[in-house]
């Protein structure tokens, strides 16, 4: 067992699907089973894990849960949710949560299982945990004010009234009415944090987030929306990471929360940029960077060029696509 690639738990309350994933992952893994959550911690409580996999709709404890779990008393495990995609607020409690490093959808694709297991015990193995962030109404004291910029994309105004009102003390926030004023303000503004809708004036957003997370890893995201459905929260974990999702209507006080933790995690992120590792992400198809390339574009014509718009939209391109 010594040279395996790691120690893995497997959690399903279906023994076919257990049978399944053991046999799948044996011979490059070290293998245990669960069948249900509560087993399943019984097992954590006794082994280290680099990697815990479970099924999301288990009897007694579901997998967001179970999961949840795995998170405080094994940080150094990767967490790994299997799931269908009508499963939607399960979905977001895992992000919100467990922080899950993959979703993998049922059915799985056979081929591509393994090599997802096989990069988060090698980021489990190799990369340090980090430390815990407390969800809070107030903002760490390590968390340094007037520096660095919350960005919000979205075309609600009232969003940006109501950031301004619960973390505007605190810190810059900036307002981006469309794609391309959020590529600009890259090239003016030093964005920690960037709070977004998926979709702003017709425009697919969910492009930019994941390539903003391949290129900028220590930029933490926080997605605020009332249309994500679940195979698009998946693809933005998968492929952007991202941080928190808030659920429109907005509550004050749940939006002043989110964001004083991600700026916490951003600043986590800047203080050991090794931890980035634990958020890698898929990369982003080259079709997905033309799209958005060309939606930026159009934008930024959109806007007008008063102001030096479009000299912004340049310098910003040149950071979102890591060419400066």
């Amino acid at each position: 067992m010594s040279q395996t690639k790691g120690k893995v738990l497997c959690v399903d309350d279906e023994p076919n699907i257990l049978r399944s994933l053991k046999w799948m992952l044996q011979k490059e893994f070290e293998v245990l089973t669960a069948t249900s959550g509560q087993a399943g911690l019984m097992l954590v409580a006794d082994h280290d894990f680099d990697v815990v996999i479970s099924d999301q709709r288990m009897p007694g404890m579901m997998g967001s849960e179970f999961l949840r779990e795995v998170r405080k008393r094994s940080p150094r495990s990767m967490r790994i949710l299997l799931t269908g995609y009508s499963d939607l607020q399960a979905i977001l409690r895992s992000v919100n949560e467990s922080e899950v490093f993959r979703f993998i959808s049922k059915p799985w694709k056979i081929d591509e299982l393994p090599g997802v297991v096989a990069e988060a015990a090698l980021i489990a193995k190799t990369q340090p945990v980090p430390a815990p962030i407390a969800e809070a109404e107030e903002a760490p004291a390590t968390v340094a004010t007037g520096v660095e910029t919350v960005l919000l994309v979205d075309d609600d105004s009232s969003i940006f009234d109501m950031l301004c009102r619960e973390v505007g003390e605190q810190v810059h926030v900036s307002f981006a009415h469309d794609l391309g004023e959020a590529v600009a303000a890259f090239d003016r503004e030093a964005v920690g944090v960037i709070v977004a809708e998926t979709r702003v004036k017709g425009i697919d957003m969910t492009r930019m987030l994941k390539l903003l997370k391949q290129e900028k890893p220590d930029i933490v995201t926080v997605v605020i929306t009332d249309k994500t459905d679940a195979e698009e929260v998946i693809s933005l974990i998968n492929q952007g990471q991202v941080y928190r999702f808030i659920p429109k209507p907005v509550i004050p006080a749940m939006l002043k929360i989110v964001v004083n933790s991600a700026r916490a995690k951003r600043t986590q992120l800047r203080n050991a940029p090794e931890i980035a590792h634990r958020h890698a992400v898929d990369k982003i198809s080259e079709e997905a960077r033309i799209s958005l390339a060309k939606d930026i574009e159009s934008a930024s014509h959109a806007g007008g060029s008063g102001g030096g718009l479009m000299d912004r939209v340049t310098g910003g391109l040149g950071h979102l696509f890591g060419s400066r």
